[in-house]
């Protein structure tokens, strides 16, 4: 598949300068800070967008890191994907990636990813040497089916929404509530990013690694060489913190999941306690 690309500025916001780029007919909007040290790509949740990272973006730029946050395709100020049955889906995802960081000229990273954006960092991980670490948070590594699903998440009314395509107001706001781990009103700048987001992303992505589409994360926790940080919010509602603890890791960061405070959103709920294990992993 040919890719056409073609790059614009869009709008600045609070967190820098919005810039677009088009994949393939989808517009791909993104912040990039620029910096002298290793840049650093954060990937978001699902039904989020990149501005669920302003706090990390402001602590990675200040520490001289070249950070870049997308919206990922059918999200935030991003066009709905042109193919969506591949694009929603983990390796689909970590494609589109792919190509927008060396569109950027982007040769080496580390990849932040929360939630369906750690999912999509694993695949980026084990299959792309170009990521040098990668940090989940609201990520349970788990193999791709209806069994591993079941055995990394905790079910509930809220987790049934995770694949859900057509969201009421009452489904904007408990899912979105249930993400950062407060009310979350429909209104508000993140109930209206949750209720744009393509329903085709949702109900996709979850049939798609339902089915096994992309790599097997059990595995590829317990085989890929390079550094793996979890940094976990002890009262998540969605992940199963026994099941984060029983894999085998090869190479996790201080042997062990780390737990902090906060619920799904930690890097969002604490942010300076989720910064200061960031900022740990990256330098070392």
């Amino acid at each position: 598949m040919r890719t056409r690309i073609a790059v614009s500025v869009a709008k600045a916001s609070e967190i820098g300068e919005e810039r677009r780029l088009t994949i393939e007919g989808s517009p791909l909007a993104f912040i990039r800070t620029g910096g002298r040290r290793c840049a650093v790509l954060l990937i978001h949740g699902n039904s989020a967008c990149k501005e669920i990272f302003e706090h990390q973006i402001s602590f990675l730029a200040n520490r001289g890191h070249d950070v870049v946050a997308p919206d990922l395709p059918g999200h935030g100020s991003s066009g709905n994907a042109s193919e969506p049955r591949s694009t929603y889906s983990f390796p689909g995802y970590a494609r589109t990636l792919r190509v927008l960081m060396q569109t950027l000229g982007i040769s080496s990273f580390h990849v932040v990813g929360w939630s369906l954006g750690g999912h999509i960092g694993i695949e980026m991980w084990v299959g792309d040497e170009t990521v040098r670490s990668l940090l989940i948070t609201g990520t349970p590594p788990v193999r791709l089916s209806a069994a591993g699903a079941s055995e990394g998440f905790r079910p509930s009314p809220v987790m049934d929404l995770a694949g859900k395509a057509a969201f009421s107001q009452a489904d904007v706001r408990d899912y979105a509530s249930a993400m950062l781990g407060a009310p979350v009103d429909p209104k508000s700048w993140f109930g209206r990013r949750v209720a744009r987001t393509d329903g085709e992303a949702r109900r996709l992505m979850l049939e798609n690694g339902l089915a096994g589409v992309g790599h097997d994360q059990v595995d590829a926790v317990s085989d890929c060489p390079r550094p793996l940080a979890i940094v976990q919010g002890k009262n998540d509602p969605f992940v199963d913190l026994t099941h984060i603890r029983s894999l085998t890791y090869r190479n996790l960061w201080l042997k062990n999941p780390i737990i902090i405070s906060g619920g799904h959103a930690p890097h969002w709920m604490c942010p300076n306690e989720f910064n200061s294990c960031l900022g740990g992993f990256i330098t070392e």
